[in-house]
């Protein structure tokens, strides 16, 4: 049985245990130590300066992504004759099947324009105003609607408009793609007595169209004679066979 008990080292003990008798080994050791202390600390400095950053460019992503979008729902407001409210209602995006009623109704408002002759000087200029809203200068819709007004005296509707006028009734508009139309339409004409002078003509356009959203750059003017930003690229029509209702 030992009766001698170990006494438990301590820090100092330890500490001093960790010393040699070269005061120039302990004091290089030390001076190790103290490098690598700091070095320690450089990393971790460096490491939180990093998360940091990363935080901050979270955030900013985060203020830019929330300034991005709209702040502002417009609404629909319906009124009577006298301007009082009847329905509101938060305007929506248009879904596939609202999409082609709103081609289709530009389209039929395009060749009614466009083929119609009468005699109200006036509303035969805004007729044609409202079709090269819908045409831009570099398709090949500007050419054929340039020559289809300019042409010949017979496709010139004020001159036209001194003997005859031209009324269209829409038959159908059918797609046939995703970009191109049919619509088929009956021309009645008549002279300035309210007569016909020949039969209804039944005739049939293939439209190409496509849809441009609206820019920064995109004026007032713009959006007023073309909201919805429906164009036609290419287009041709021709009287059908026997084209007679």
């Amino acid at each position: 049985m030992n009766v001698f008990i170990k006494k438990p080292a301590t820090s100092s003990t330890l500490a001093r245990a960790k010393l040699t008798d070269n005061p120039y080994f302990n004091a290089r050791r030390s001076w190790n130590d103290n490098i690598k202390s700091l070095a320690v600390e450089r990393q971790t400095i460096i490491l939180l300066a990093l998360l940091a950053l990363l935080v901050g460019l979270a955030g900013v992503g985060g203020i830019i992504y929330m300034g991005s979008q709209t702040k502002f729902v417009p609404h629909i407001i319906e009124v009577d004759k006298l301007g009082q409210p009847l329905a509101i209602g938060a305007a929506k995006g248009l879904n596939s099947a609202n999409k082609q009623l709103v081609i289709r109704a530009r389209l039929a408002s395009l060749v009614g324009d466009a083929r119609m002759v009468t005699p109200d000087a006036q509303i035969q200029s805004d007729a044609i105003y409202r079709v090269y809203a819908s045409i831009t200068r570099t398709d090949a819709a500007m050419e054929k609607m340039n020559q289809w007004y300019n042409s010949t005296d017979k496709s010139t509707p004020f001159v036209r408009a001194q003997k005859e006028t031209v009324s269209v009734q829409i038959d159908s508009a059918l797609p046939l793609s995703d970009e191109t139309w049919q619509l088929d339409w009956t021309e009645t004409t008549r002279d300035r007595q309210g007569f016909e002078t020949k039969p209804p003509e039944k005739w049939r356009a293939l439209m190409t169209v496509y849809l441009v959203a609206p820019t920064p750059d995109t004026t007032e003017e713009q959006l007023f004679k073309n909201p919805l930003g429906i164009y036609v690229k290419d287009f041709s029509w021709s009287k059908q066979l026997g084209g007679q209702p």
